[in-house]
């Protein structure tokens, strides 16, 4: 198997939109063949040799002399310091349009080549969920508001019997679904989500100067209901990626842990990366987490912290 092949997700390009991307990032093509553009490595520096190539159709990339591999996405980031979203949509805006493309081009402008639910999917799942007395109870008995149902087009999936939530890009593009089962703790969500490349509610609160850090959506939720600023890693297996985003968006970062040993891990993981920008709010044992709280628990609770925090500073 070609190993320059193994990382581009199937995607094709045509040779001059790599032209344009390649002229964008500031990369010379020193040559080419058949079917690569001969480069200079960016990643380990040499530029007596040309030893990178990148592949014209599949858009990925080899070094010969050091072996990197990566594809179109990542070598972009590399090579001008965007971030993974900002990267996917340079790519996008270098398409070679055909006629067909060009009377769909408005539409489809900026929109991401791995998004795998459109606004039409998360409209039919929030009206059913507005619909269904089912939905609502689960809502309901999970302290979550008509308001936060309507904010953030949560869903219902009556032939899963399934809540929906939608999960965005850091800007706000449908990444696609994370679900739960109404009976029970069943959880499915879009295949090939990118949960390790976002924070559920990122787009909502990437411009507050703290953030509030907890496992799950709904637990994000409830905060924003309370008035605090949050955002959830879908997960207790925190990703560099999520770590990154935290460092480029926040200056304090607030880390609420489930009180279970998976949220102590991801507890312990944000201060190694974060160091000195996070703090931690425990919870009370009685608490597995925020989902177990009433809105006034939640509020009490983040005043006592900042109540300490102001102590310290005086």
């Amino acid at each position: 198997m070609d190993i320059r092949g193994r990382r581009n997700g199937g995607h094709s390009y045509a040779p001059e939109q790599i032209k344009r991307i390649l002229a964008g990032s500031g990369v010379d093509i020193q040559s080419e063949v058949d079917t690569d553009f001969i480069i200079f490595c960016p990643f380990h520096g040499n530029h007596r040799t040309p030893a990178g190539e990148i592949d014209k159709i599949r858009g990925t990339f080899f070094c010969f002399s050091c072996h990197h591999v990566a594809d179109l996405a990542e070598f972009v980031m590399h090579q001008t310091g965007r971030t993974y979203f900002e990267s996917l949509r340079f790519i996008k805006s270098k398409e070679v349009a055909t006629s067909l493309e060009s009377e769909i081009s408005q539409k489809l402008v900026e929109k991401p080549l791995y998004v795998q639910y459109d606004e039409l999917q998360v409209k039919r799942l929030h009206s059913t969920a507005l619909e269904s007395p089912r939905a609502q109870t689960y809502y309901n008995g999970r302290k979550i508001t008509d308001s936060s149902i309507k904010k953030f087009s949560l869903g219902y999936s009556d032939k899963q019997d399934m809540v929906t939530v939608p999960v965005h890009s850091p800007d706000g593009m449908l990444l696609g679904f994370v679900g739960r089962s109404v009976e029970g703790k069943t959880f499915k969500n879009t295949p090939g989500l990118p949960k390790g490349k976002t924070l559920f509610n990122l787009n909502r609160v990437k411009n507050s100067r703290n953030v509030y850090v907890v496992e799950s959506s709904f637990d994000a939720i409830r905060l924003d209901q309370c008035g605090f600023p949050a955002v959830a890693t879908l997960g207790s297996n925190v990703s560099n990626f999520q770590v990154d985003l935290l460092k480029k968006y926040f200056n304090d970062i607030i880390v609420i842990a489930d009180n279970d040993e998976a949220g102590g891990n991801m507890k312990t993981r944000l201060q190694e990366k974060l160091g000195s920008r996070v703090s931690v709010l425990s919870l009370d044992k009685k608490y597995k987490d925020i989902g177990d709280m009433n809105d006034e628990d939640i509020k009490a609770l983040s005043f006592s912290f900042d109540q300490s925090i102001a102590e310290i500073l005086q």
